[in-house]
């Protein structure tokens, strides 16, 4: 009984450790053609945490230590990836200079404009946290303005942090009053724009040239695809955590969901990739991409230029981004490898699904 209870446990940790090295490859493969590896990788980090635990366990057994070699030929081979996930030990922020550009990237999820009754709260609260920051630039995603509203957090922004110069695209608008989209504003001149709007879905990339002195940076703002899971969705997802029984259809639900938005990302960030590949300028990419540092999409943008992702370079701990599922970065900051990053910051702010990222950076390092 105890060898075919032993077997048994092998074989699952041969699968647990081939569901490891399957997560690392989803970097290398489109998901138009290949959603259902990115499906899997979303549970990466879990996967990881098994992994850990199957090599404890035959470590610590008196007579079948080197079985514990399979899990650990995958963690090993995964370490680069999970220090993706989470930086170890906190780093000194580098000194920021007369040249530095600080830039927040903040999906604000339409200011919980579809529960009124919290929109105006929510808000002022985010609005009280931008002031605090003071940034040069902001690039908001599911951004909600509404004129007939009382509190207007453009207005306030253009007045009170003198962010005068904006640029926005309106997925969704009703009259002259309310649109809903990307918006980015600026410090410092806008002086060319453009955006993507991607078919068939609620997402899109915008970007804008600032000048800054003397150079022209590029500022690019993506929302891709989403997951849209429905509060049924998220409720099936929780009751999987706490080990509850739940309806096969539930998952096949979500996992359809999951695979459909995976694949509408790939074609969205070719796209990306192209018009920065033809950005005559330095770049700095932010925005709530929806998928994880294992991703083809979040490998594929950074790969275009090297980009520096500012959380890996000068932030710490856990890099999580969204407010439901701590595990997953969505979020991101990237930049030019001709500019260093001085300070980076995620706030636990929890009025919208997404956290606030921002990062101080040097635009003309001595280097």
């Amino acid at each position: 009984m105890k060898s075919a209870v032993r077997i048994l446990f092998l074989f699952l940790n041969v699968l647990l450790a081939l569901a490891l090295l399957l997560c690392l490859t989803t970097r290398f493969f489109n998901p138009q053609s290949f959603p259902y590896i990115e499906v899997l990788a979303l549970g990466f980090p879990i996967i990881f945490g098994l992994n850990c635990i199957t090599s404890v366990f035959w470590i610590v057994s008196k007579e079948h230590k080197k079985y514990c070699i399979v899990s650990l030929i995958a963690l090993l081979v995964s370490i680069p990836m999970i220090c993706n996930y989470y930086v170890f030990g906190k780093k000194e922020p580098v000194k920021t200079t007369n040249n530095s550009l600080k830039i927040m990237s903040y999906n604000v999820m339409g200011f919980m404009y579809f529960t009124w009754r919290k929109s105006t709260e929510v808000k002022q609260q985010i609005f009280l946290h931008i002031l605090k920051e003071n940034p040069d630039i902001i690039c908001f995603q599911e951004y909600h303005n509404d004129t007939n509203e009382k509190f207007i957090v453009l207005d306030s922004l253009k007045q009170q942090l003198n962010l005068s110069y904006v640029y926005h695209n309106k997925l969704f608008s009703v009259g002259d009053n309310h649109f809903q989209g990307n918006l980015i504003c600026s410090r410092y001149p806008i002086v060319n724009v453009g955006k993507m709007d991607y078919e068939k879905t609620g997402n899109s990339a915008i970007w804008v040239d600032v000048a800054i002195g003397s150079d022209t940076i590029r500022i690019y703002n993506s929302h891709l695809e989403s997951y849209r899971l429905s509060q049924e969705n998220k409720q099936t997802v929780n009751e999987i955590r706490a080990a509850q029984n739940v309806e096969v259809a539930q998952v096949e639900n979500i996992i359809v969901k999951l695979k459909n938005s995976i694949q509408k990302r790939g074609s969205q960030v070719e796209e990306l990739a192209r018009s920065m590949e033809e950005c005559p300028y330095p770049i700095i990419s932010c925005g709530d991409f929806n998928s994880l540092p294992c991703s083809y999409s979040y490998q594929r943008i950074k790969s275009v230029r090297n980009f520096t992702d500012a959380f890996l370079e000068c932030g710490h701990g856990v890099g999580a981004t969204f407010n439901w599922w701590p595990q997953l970065r969505l979020d991101y900051i990237l930049v030019d490898p001709k500019f260093d990053c001085c300070k980076f910051k995620r706030t636990g702010l929890k009025v919208s699904d997404h956290f606030p990222i921002c990062c101080e950076i040097d635009i003309q390092p001595s280097k």
